[in-house]
C-alpha cells in the first residue's frame, strides 16, 4: 500500500477499524481494545507516562532552595557575630608571631572545569545553558536519513523475543543517528541497555513503574513485561499492530533522551530545569525535553517507515491509537511534566514528517506548544 504521510487525510487502509468503532473509557481504550477482544488486565499507556499519582522522573536533582528573608537575615546576623568574634581574637593575640595561612581545603573550579546543577551562579552560566539548549550546532545537521531498519519477525510473546526486538531497533537507532551526533562535533557513544521487569535500580531512581533512561550512566533502561501483556490481550492483527508500534515508539523516546545527553542538550535543560524560579517554570522545561525525545524519536521511524512497513495498518494505529493516548491527561495525579497530548501529537507529526533535528527545537517554541 502507498506510504501515507501523518498529515495527509484519509480513510483507513483495509483491516483498520473506522473512526469511532473504539470504546473509550476515560482516556484510555477499553483493555481489549483496539481490534476487540477479552478484557485483560490494564497496562502502562507510555514512556514514563499514566504512571500513578504523582510519580515524576527528576531528570536532574532537587530543584534550588530559594532562601527567604528570614533565613537571609539569620544568617547575616551570623556572619556578622564570627566576625566580631575573629577581631577580638585578633586583639588579643596581637603580640603572637604571624603565622601564614593554611591552603584551603575546598576544592577550586577552574574554568574548564564541568559545573554541576547548583554550582552554578551569575547570568553568565544561564545564559550559556539557555544558548545550548535553544542553539547547539546538533539543530543544524540537516535530514536524519534511513539506515534500511527493518523490523524484526517476531512474535513478543516473552522476554528474549522482546530483547531481540529491542536490540534490533537500539542497533538501528546507533547507526543512524552516529553520524548525526559526529557533524555536531560531539563524541557519540551507544547507551547501555538494561531490560527489566518488576523494579530496577538505577542511578537515577530507585524505582520506576515504565522504561526511562538515565543520563546518569547513559542507560535505557527498558520494562518489558508490559509489553508481552499489550501483545497477549488480544490475538487480531490490530492489537498485534499496537504493541509492536508500541514498543517502536518507546525506544525512540528513551532514544531520544540519549541523543539529548550526548549533545549536551539534556545537561544544559538539566541546569535551567534546576535554577527556574518556580514550580510551574521547571515543569515547563521538563515538557519541553520530554516532548523533544519524542520528536526525535518519531524522526527516525519517518526515516525508515519505508523499510520498517509502518504503512498501512500500522501506521494508522502508530497515528490513531499509539501517539492519541500519550499524555498527561494518563496521570490525572501526577503533574504536568511531559505534555498534553495535543502536544504530543504536534511533535510527534512533525518529527515524523519532517524528519528534521531544527524541527524538533521544543526549547525555542512557544508555551502553547509545550503545554
Amino acid at each position: 500500500m502507498p506510504n501515507r504521510d501523518w498529515s495527509e487525510p484519509s480513510g483507513p487502509p483495509p483491516g483498520a477499524l473506522p473512526d469511532g468503532a473504539i470504546p473509550m473509557y476515560g482516556n484510555h481504550p477499553l483493555p481489549g481494545a483496539p481490534g476487540g477482544g477479552p478484557p485483560l488486565p490494564a497496562v502502562g499507556w507510555g514512556p514514563e507516562l499514566g504512571v500513578g499519582e504523582g510519580y515524576h522522573f527528576q531528570h536532574g536533582g532537587p530543584p534550588r532552595r530559594r532562601r527567604s528573608g528570614l533565613t537571609i537575615s539569620l544568617v547575616l546576623l551570623g556572619l556578622v557575630a564570627v566576625g566580631l568574634l575573629v577581631t577580638a581574637l585578633a586583639l588579643r593575640e596581637g603580640d603572637s608571631p604571624a603565622v601564614a595561612p593554611s591552603p584551603s581545603l575546598a576544592p577550586t573550579q577552574t574554568d574548564d572545569s564541568p559545573a554541576s546543577p547548583g554550582t552554578q551562579d551569575g547570568a553568565a552560566s544561564s545564559q550559556d545553558s539557555a544558548k545550548i539548549v535553544s542553539a547547539d550546532a546538533f539543530y543544524a545537521t540537516g535530514v536524519l536519513r534511513s539506515v534500511n531498519c527493518r523490523e524484526p519477525q517476531v512474535a513478543l510473546t516473552s522476554q528474549a523475543a522482546v530483547r531481540t526486538y529491542y536490540g534490533n531497533l537500539v542497533g538501528c537507532l546507533n547507526r543512524a543517528w552516529a553520524p548525526k551526533v559526529a557533524a555536531a562535533q560531539d563524541a557519540f557513544k551507544p547507551p547501555r541497555v538494561v531490560f527489566w521487569a518488576g523494579s530496577v535500580q538505577s542511578p537515577c531512581t530507585s524505582g520506576s513503574p515504565v522504561s526511562f533512561y538515565c543520563p546518569a550512566n547513559q542507560t535505557l533502561y527498558l520494562q518489558f513485561d508490559d509489553d508481552i501483556k499489550l501483545w497477549n490481550r488480544s490475538a487480531d492483527s490490530t492489537n498485534r499492530a499496537f504493541a509492536r508500534m508500541w514498543v517502536t515508539y518507546t525506544a525512540g523516546h528513551e532514544f531520544g533522551h540519549h541523543l539529548q545527553q550526548v549533545t549536551g542538550i539534556l545537561s544544559a535543560a538539566t541546569r535551567l530545569e534546576y535554577d527556574a524560579p518556580d514550580r510551574e517554570a521547571r515543569l515547563e522545561l521538563s515538557r519541553r525535553i520530554e516532548l523533544q525525545a519524542s520528536c526525535l524519536g518519531t524522526s527516525f521511524m519517518g526515516a525508515n517507515k519505508i523499510s520498517y512497513g509502518i504503512t498501512g495498518l500500522d501506521l494508522t494505529v502508530y497515528r490513531r491509537y499509539v501517539e492519541a493516548q500519550t499524555g498527561d491527561e494518563n496521570n490525572r495525579a501526577g503533574p504536568r511534566d511531559h505534555g498534553a497530548r495535543a502536544s504530543h501529537q504536534y511533535w510527534t507529526a512533525l518529527g515524523f514528517n519532517t524528519l528534521d533535528s531544527s524541527k524538533c527545537n521544543t526549547f525555542t517554541a512557544s508555551a502553547s506548544k509545550v503545554s
